[in-house]
């Protein structure tokens, strides 16, 4: 059963779900045509990014089909940190999770060399 988690969001409830893992390379691919849809190329997207408003009303609702431009306008930052938060929570738990364990291994194997 996918996770899921619900958002208060300029007013409404979101409903943020866990994406298949298909359906992640598409979202990636559409919201970073220059990654072709693979998470190595999204670091260097994402510094490419120019970060503007008009951004946040398109882009938003690809990730998140149940708001608008209009809820973007109408939302507070905190909104937006709550949101992707969640999205971030539900999608990549597992790897937010693993990640603090690879690095102590990492660590441990530098340091027996």
């Amino acid at each position: 059963m996918p996770r899921n988690k619900i958002v208060e969001f300029a007013g409404k409830s979101i409903n943020v779900q866990e994406k298949r893992i298909g359906e992640l390379e598409i979202l990636v691919r559409e919201l970073f045509p220059a990654t072709k849809g693979k998470l190595k190329n999204l670091d260097k997207a994402l510094n490419d990014l120019e970060l503007d408003w008009d951004l946040l009303y398109k882009k938003l609702p690809v990730v998140f089909p149940d708001i608008t431009e209009d809820d973007v306008k109408n939302a507070y930052m905190s909104d937006l940190e709550k949101l992707l938060g969640a999205f971030v929570d539900v999608n990549f738990f597992a790897l937010k999770q693993m990640i603090p364990k690879l690095m102590l291994l990492a660590q441990t194997g530098s340091q027996r060399k």
